[in-house]
């Protein structure tokens, strides 16, 4: 790979936050929201969304589709009493707006799961009593179809979970966590969101969803060790298919009244056959956090990535890892892990990048200093190496800057950096 040098973008106003689809980027300012597209080594302009739109909250990214041609924004009616949730819709080629779905509660701030033009948007129907004792509910939205009626159906917490659900603590406000929406129309969610030694994944068939069913089906899964108390899915993002029937399901599982670090915390894989609603394998747990997980068909392989504290809670010891697994038993093929007491900086981003030839798994530290592997060769090999440290190129050369969030728009990175300004700026560079 021959990186170039980085580029800069210039946006209206100052930059709030940045999301990645395939080669698509859409900047939030403080003045507008913009459309850019990576080709020929530049982030090319396409357009402004025709209504400005303030930066979703954390867990609400927006989504692109392009087959489509739309992007979908999560927002809040400000003009109304009640600042009910809002589902903006805009055309990806030209900006404007083409449907606005008014739901209803307040929004649960969990991530949308989106498959052919539908959604799932989570909300709290009562905001007047404190999560999780308000009642969380699951939407399904039609934002494509022109013709559609917009609103579909959803899903509640089943009845008999509900007693248990209450009796929580320390709750970040969800009773419910929407993991999948099938292509079929089958919903899957969890019912942790919290603590608690329990965690049910739910499945509701599509064709039921009009009526607020209950599940008709569920599996149970449960805290590995006694002193663990705390189970629940990493994030929605991870949960991805495996095959047209299963689903990988990335579960963090920790002593919750402890600090998250050594062995009081750790990530099982699952994968699970979501027509039989059974677990199809179970991986060895890794310590800490697994925040990304890809099946790669082409070499058929799991690469999930993550990060943990192997300190004692005293003196830290922070570490990002990689991980790969058979996708037929879950088996462990490959660990990789980069420590900060080694390498000397902080990993800011760890992940899989698509490239013309394949994929890579790129690694940005804090400072900017990247390194970009084949998949394959990592796969053989591992990472390349100068001695202890990892083999590692500087694209923004002598340049001094902090890299506070990083995404990969096909075969380019794109950064959000601090200059020490206070302010943040958008860099890219090519990384082929």
């Amino acid at each position: 790979m021959s990186p170039e040098t980085t580029q800069s973008l210039n946006l209206q106003g100052g930059l709030e936050a940045f999301y990645v689809h395939k080669q698509y980027v859409l900047t939030f300012d403080t003045k507008s929201v913009d459309v850019w597209r990576a080709g020929g080594g530049r982030l090319n302009h396409v357009t402004r969304l025709a209504q400005f739109v303030e930066c979703p909250p954390h867990g609400l990214d927006p989504i692109i589709d392009t087959d489509r041609n739309i992007i979908i924004v999560a927002d809040i009616d400000r003009a109304g009493q009640n600042g009910s949730p809002l589902l903006l819709v805009f055309n990806l080629a030209d900006g404007q707006l083409v449907r606005r779905c008014e739901l209803y509660g307040t929004n649960a701030e969990k991530p949308l799961q989106y498959v052919d033009g539908k959604v799932l948007v989570t909300i709290e129907e009562n905001e007047d009593r404190a999560p999780p004792h308000g009642l969380t509910t699951i939407l399904l939205w039609d934002v494509a179809d022109d013709n559609a009626r917009g609103f579909l159906g959803g899903v509640n917490l089943p009845v008999r979970l509900r007693a248990r659900e209450e009796r929580r603590t320390n709750t970040d406000g969800g009773v419910l966590f929407p993991i999948q929406l099938r292509p079929n129309g089958d919903v899957i969610a969890t019912s942790s969101a919290a603590w608690y030694k329990k965690m049910e994944v739910l499945r509701w068939r599509g064709v039921d969803v009009p009526r607020f069913p209950e599940p008709d089906a569920s599996i149970e899964l449960e805290v590995p060790h006694e002193d663990y108390d705390e189970i629940h899915p990493t994030s929605s993002s991870c949960c991805v298919p495996l095959d047209e029937s299963s689903f990988l399901m990335p579960v963090y599982e920790a002593a919750g009244s402890f600090l998250p670090v050594g062995g009081a915390c750790q990530t099982t894989i699952y994968a699970v056959d979501a027509e039989t609603m059974t677990i199809r394998w179970r991986a060895e747990p890794v310590g800490g956090h697994v925040h990304s997980v890809h099946y790669v068909a082409a070499l058929d392989s799991i690469v999930a990535f993550g990060n943990h504290d192997n300190g004692d809670g005293i003196k830290r010891d922070p570490l990002a890892y990689v991980l790969v697994l058979d996708p037929a038993t879950g088996t462990q093929r490959r660990m990789e892990s980069l420590i900060y007491r080694i390498q000397g900086r902080s990993v800011q981003y760890c992940g899989l990048s698509r490239q013309t030839d394949g994929f890579a798994i790129v690694v940005v530290f804090r400072d900017g200093t990247t390194c970009a592997v084949h998949l394959e060769q990592f796969l053989e090999q591992g990472f390349p190496t100068e001695g202890e440290r990892l083999a590692c190129f500087k694209p923004f050369g002598e340049e001094t800057f902090q890299v506070e969030e990083v995404s990969i728009a096909e075969q380019m990175a794109v950064l959000s950096v601090d200059d020490g300004s206070g302010s943040l700026h958008l860099r890219y560079f090519s990384l082929e």
